[in-house]
């Protein structure tokens, strides 16, 4: 986490330099939130497991419609089939994870309403392409077990997927409404999604496993996460498949306030400016 903030102060110093009239350096706080196999449905936006989330950004205003932006957030995603009616007596599976996500993102301002000199909104809509770290755990007794280490599905063995990457790339997708206020404090609130190329956020995919394929090769702890209802092979369905056939989500839904620094470079006027019009 150090590491990576220090990567992002470093990037902010030299593009700042170059367009630093054009610069603002923000914060974020709010909520994080998890789509997948264990929420209530596996595709959607829930909000049975909110936490928190915070972050650091730059932006960027490039030109009066379009601003490029880069941060850094963290934050909890989570979920629990203890949370959804029926669901524990079917897998009783659980799971949490930290994120740590830097994005590189565009943001297209919409329109603009109101006057530079007093309080502009603005709304805009939000894409690009994102970094993020995960390592999803589950308790047993009060103690946290790492759960990629394990291959619960079977990973590492002859005939299942290899291990998964706990550092994958993802695509930021939102919307959001900013308030400018005198073109020195920025207001914003947002929501973003990410498209994962996984569906081992929360350890759970789609893969069709043989309970005894994992006992015999990952061992009883694995074959135990990976189906805690089953306690006697010989009387249970040891094929089955714990989730389905979507990749999983998470979203920062947050509230944003940033900072015009002022003209650091040697293009423009002193400020960026926000035009009444484009």
């Amino acid at each position: 986490m150090k590491k990576s903030l220090l990567t992002l102060l470093f990037f902010l110093s030299i593009v700042s330099f170059s367009f630093g009239q054009y610069a603002e350096i923000g914060f974020s706080g709010g909520t994080s939130l998890y789509s997948g196999d264990l929420a209530p449905d596996e595709f959607g936006v829930y909000f049975e497991e909110l936490n928190l989330a915070g972050g650091l950004f730059g932006r960027f205003n490039i030109s009066k419609p379009f601003s490029l932006r880069i941060g850094i957030t963290q934050g909890k995603l989570s979920g629990d089939d203890s949370n959804v009616p029926d669901r524990q007596t079917i897998r009783g599976l659980n799971f949490s994870t930290t994120v740590t996500d830097i994005a590189l993102t565009g943001e297209i301002n919409l329109l603009r309403l109101g006057n530079e000199n007093g309080v502009q909104v603005v709304p805009y809509v939000t894409g690009g392409i994102a970094v993020y770290y995960f390592n999803p755990k589950t308790e047993i007794d009060g103690e946290s077990i790492e759960l990629q280490p394990i291959g619960t599905e079977g990973q590492g063995l002859p005939g299942y997927e290899e291990p998964y990457r706990l550092a994958q790339a993802a695509v930021p997708v939102g919307a959001g409404l900013k308030f400018i206020i005198k073109n020195k404090v920025t207001l914003g609130f947002e929501f973003v999604g990410r498209k994962l190329f996984t569906d081992y956020l929360d350890d759970v995919s789609g893969q069709e496993i043989n309970y005894l394929d994992v006992l015999e090769g990952n061992g009883e702890l694995a074959a135990q996460l990976s189906n805690p209802l089953i306690t006697n092979p010989d009387d249970a369905d040891v094929v089955y498949q714990r989730g389905g056939k979507f990749n999983d989500w998470y979203y920062f839904g947050m509230v944003t306030l940033s900072f015009n620094l002022g003209e650091m470079g040697s293009l423009g006027n002193k400020g960026y400016g926000c035009p009444n019009n484009f």
